[in-house]
């Protein structure tokens, strides 16, 4: 019976001692971070480019960012690339100069977990 209390008590000690994961990581989810342009902005002239971060790095392959106009017809934009330094970021550089008004961001990605993440947010361009 000493024994079996003994080893009990030994398997509990060594569970113990293992740390948890910080709370941040165990309830993080794959979601969009930032934008530039912002969400809402109001931009003085054209950007040259969206850019997103996402709060962790998508599948590989995986990412899509179109650029869509007030009227429903899609920008035109060049292809997603995701940043050589952070594997979290991904762009897609706008082709030509955007005109004033209202442009929806509409991305969708895989996170590592498999799931499908797609949201849009729109931000609007004042060349005057």
């Amino acid at each position: 019976m000493k024994r079996l209390v003994l080893t009990a008590m030994l398997a509990l000690a060594a569970t113990a001692a293992i740390p948890a994961p910080p709370a941040s990581l165990a309830l993080e989810h794959f979601d969009l971070k930032q934008s530039a342009p912002e969400k809402d902005a109001h931009v003085m002239g054209s950007p040259s480019e969206v850019r997103l971060w996402f709060t962790q790095e998508p599948q590989e392959g995986s990412t899509s960012i179109r650029l869509v106009t007030s009227d429903g017809t899609e920008a035109s934009t060049g292809d997603v690339v995701q940043d050589a330094d952070d594997a979290t970021v991904f762009s897609v550089p706008v082709q030509g100069k955007l005109a004033d008004g209202t442009y929806t961001v509409a991305w969708r990605a895989l996170g590592q977990d498999g799931h499908v993440v797609r949201d849009s947010f729109s931000f609007m361009v004042m060349n005057h």
